[in-house]
């Protein structure tokens, strides 16, 4: 997975949708189980923006150690 298809993923895809379900907390919910229901979402998708994160940098790194190891 490049960069750009991370990138577009976090901020066309999970951006907006995490910012509709904190929208959604601020302005209200009908009850509990919906309040529930909706900071699960948000914790998931901050651990996939964090994931995607992670996933990019090992890349990164995997990259370069493959490029200095093929200029010996």
């Amino acid at each position: 997975m490049d960069f750009e298809t991370i990138k577009y993923i976090k901020k066309k895809l999970l951006t907006p949708k995490l910012e509709r379900l904190k929208e959604k907390v601020v302005i209200g919910v009908d009850n509990w189980n919906e309040y529930q229901y909706i900071i699960g979402q948000i914790r998931s998708i901050e651990d996939l923006q964090q994931d995607l994160t992670d996933l990019f940098k090992k890349q990164e790194l995997h990259d370069d150690n493959n490029a200095e190891g093929a200029g010996d």
